[in-house]
């Protein structure tokens, strides 16, 4: 089965289903699984990069929450991760998602929040921590009830708004197929599937209601993205 093939035919939702669903990738089906991973997070960085530069350009103000009174200072939309930290990770934690992997090697980490004085609230800004944070965060991780550690990769869409909320979303490790279930964010969906929806639907919010976007000018940010 060609499965890198048929992705860049166009057959993104359901390659990426049946990758995720073959369990354990091996030899031949392993390797075109990195390659598709890898060609999804170069459409995603593209993407972000393209959504950053259009929120700048409208006004937007970055910073480290939502809130313009929160004193937390800038924060950059997209910053590099390096090849050590997810090492790091795998050896004291155990096999990450090539979809994991694969975003922080194309992406980094991405993180979208800030403010806009017309903007409203608590539009759960897309957010992926690199992989330097999460490592920083691994020695107050202890094993769930599945008996997995579950890795912090965003804030929830109170804390990224200043707000006391819930847990992080999250990955659960070790886990060492292709694409993870996103733990504690409301849509219980898949890795690439909150990407797609987020970034491609959503203008980089993932709260914010695509049929009534308000101030937030949704055609403009997500115009000419690329599909993945």
């Amino acid at each position: 089965m060609d499965y890198l093939a048929r992705y860049r035919n166009g057959e993104h939702r359901e390659v990426t289903a049946e990758l995720t669903r073959l369990t354990p990738l091996r030899g031949a089906a392993l390797a075109q699984a990195r390659a598709v991973a890898e060609l999804a997070m170069a459409q995603v960085a593209q993407n972000c990069g393209l959504i950053a530069a259009r929120l700048a350009a409208h006004g937007y103000a970055w910073s480290l929450w939502c809130d313009p009174n929160d004193g937390g200072g800038v924060s950059a939309p997209l910053v590099a991760s390096g090849v050590a930290a997810r090492e790091r990770i795998r050896a004291r934690a155990g096999a990450l998602p090539l979809t994991l992997d694969c975003f922080w090697s194309a992406v980094g980490g991405v993180a979208f929040t800030g403010t806009h004085p017309d903007f409203p609230g608590l539009l759960d800004p897309l957010v992926v921590c690199p992989a330097e944070d999460v490592l920083s965060q691994l020695d107050d991780c202890e094993p769930e009830a599945d008996g997995l550690l579950h890795l912090p990769l965003s804030p929830d869409v109170y804390h990224k708004d200043n707000i006391s909320g819930g847990p992080a979303y999250s990955v659960a490790v070790p886990q060492a197929g292709f694409d993870f279930v996103l733990l504690d964010e409301a849509r219980g969906a898949c890795f690439l599937d909150y990407l797609r929806e987020v970034i491609l639907r959503r203008g980089g919010f993932a709260a914010l209601d695509p049929d009534a976007p308000g101030a937030v000018p949704l055609a403009a940010l997500t115009a000419g993205l690329r599909p993945f």
